[in-house]
């Protein structure tokens, strides 16, 4: 089902299963800033990535002796199970409460809510995690928005960049055939304060930068000075990502890491893996602005 938030600047269409952003758009222009779902290409378009980050070492986790089958992205991807709440005609929010369905692939009590609330020309979209077991509990989540980098026919992709506050070296994080982290990195940019789009710069899979010192990107036409801000702050790690040839461009702040080839299975020995205590509470929280 869809749902919708609105204020004086701002449309948001989020969808109960997963608690997915469909569409955000400007009122005065019409524009849709979300990259509308392609099965052919993509079959989402904002999944929310919780307890885990992409793919699992051997599709499992172990706790206390026991496995447990963890899918690509964790528990709230697809998820028919999330509780709706319309907080006014600007602000939703989205629950998941463990249950004997999760406890068959995550073994931790929790409550896990998505908050999205329009602010003048921001969305502001906010994971709040709360452990409900008597041991300490071990996650990491993250964003997976796409964006739309074909506003119109005749903006292909190449005329898109990433902008970063400053100039900076990058070196991004490599993912084997498998899909798990692997020891290799790769010269991304030096010196330089903007990654130019292209269709051939995801050929590898996605771009992740490790230990950030930034907590906001742009994404905006080449010859423009304004366009998307996303800020993220508090994410130790930022991917991009896009299929190859496609026209959008995934913005992925992760407090955590998909797991490396050498991983431990045992969730509790996981290397970029938070640790929340018995009823404790963690906030973080990602905005997107239109400029």
């Amino acid at each position: 089902m869809l749902h919708k938030i609105e204020n004086e600047k701002l449309i948001c269409i989020i969808d109960s299963k997963g608690a997915e952003i469909r569409s955000l758009i400007e009122k005065e222009t019409g524009l849709d800033y979300v990259w509308q779902i392609d099965t052919s290409v993509w079959s989402s378009s904002s999944p929310i990535l919780f307890p885990s980050i992409g793919n699992i070492k051997e599709n499992k986790i172990v706790f206390n002796g026991i496995n447990y089958p963890m899918p690509k992205h964790g528990v709230i991807r697809n998820n028919d199970n999330m509780v709706f709440c319309q907080e006014d005609s600007s602000h939703c929010s989205f629950t998941l409460v463990s249950s004997k369905e999760t406890l068959r692939q995550y073994p931790f009590l929790f409550s896990f809510t998505v908050d999205f609330k329009l602010i003048l020309n921001r969305l502001v979209t906010t994971y709040t995690i709360l452990n409900k077991d008597i041991v300490p509990m071990k996650f990491i989540c993250g964003g997976h928005t796409a964006y739309k980098c074909s506003l119109n026919n005749q903006t292909p992709l190449s005329d898109y960049l990433i902008e970063f506050p400053n100039k900076l070296t990058l070196e991004s994080l490599t993912l084997g055939a498998s899909g798990l982290l692997t020891s290799f990195r790769r010269q991304i940019i030096t010196n330089k304060s903007t990654i130019a789009l292209s269709t051939k710069l995801f050929n590898e899979d996605a771009l992740i930068f490790a230990d950030i010192e930034f907590d906001w990107v742009r994404l905006r036409k080449k010859d423009d000075t304004k366009g998307v801000i996303v800020r993220f702050k508090g994410y130790p790690y930022l991917a991009l990502w896009s299929k190859p040839s496609a026209d959008y461009i995934c913005i992925e702040p992760w407090l955590g890491l998909p797991d490396t080839e050498d991983e431990s299975v045992n969730i509790m020995n996981k290397s970029t893996y938070q640790t929340l205590d018995p009823m404790g509470e963690f906030s973080i929280a990602i905005e997107t602005e239109i400029e």
